[in-house]
């Protein structure tokens, strides 16, 4: 028990938290990537509390957030910044997914500049009226959206 703990933060931010929409593009959510949580997760982003996240929002949150990714500090996130009972998911599901997106060197890790720099699936899903700022109503609307998908 005590070890899925410790699993939950950094594999819910790894699976969730950016890398939602992954191969499907901004308009078709991935079920690997599971896109209701991540549209759930973009509302860590709102440090100014003002009830929009904008795109620098959510690009400053990843900078914060990577080092709970990157484990070990070797400047990636790799099947080395798994623990060890973990470590088969490297090669499965929405790992896999996340590599994809990210990895865009194909080196099979994500670094921290793919990371922070990478693509926004789950935000560009929800800013419907493409204004660089997603609002509760386009997280609500979003979610709606892909619960009748």
């Amino acid at each position: 028990m005590r070890f899925a703990r410790l699993m939950k933060p950094a594999l819910a931010l790894a699976l969730i938290l950016v890398p939602t929409f992954a191969i499907a593009g901004p308009t078709r959510p991935s079920r690997d990537f599971g896109g209701e949580e991540a549209m759930e997760r973009l509302r860590a982003a709102d440090t100014n509390k003002d009830g929009a996240i904008t795109r620098q929002e959510l690009l400053a949150h990843r900078v914060k957030e990577w080092p709970r990714l990157d484990r070990n500090g070797d400047g990636f996130f790799s099947k080395d910044d798994l623990p060890g009972f973990a470590k088969d998911r490297w090669d499965n599901g929405r790992l896999v997914t996340m590599r994809q997106t990210y990895d865009t060197n194909r080196d099979g890790r994500i670094s921290r500049t793919e990371f922070t720099s990478g693509p926004t699936p789950a935000y560009d899903l929800a800013d419907s009226n493409r204004d660089n700022r997603v609002t509760e109503a386009e997280i609500k609307a979003a979610i709606a959206g892909l619960k009748r998908n």
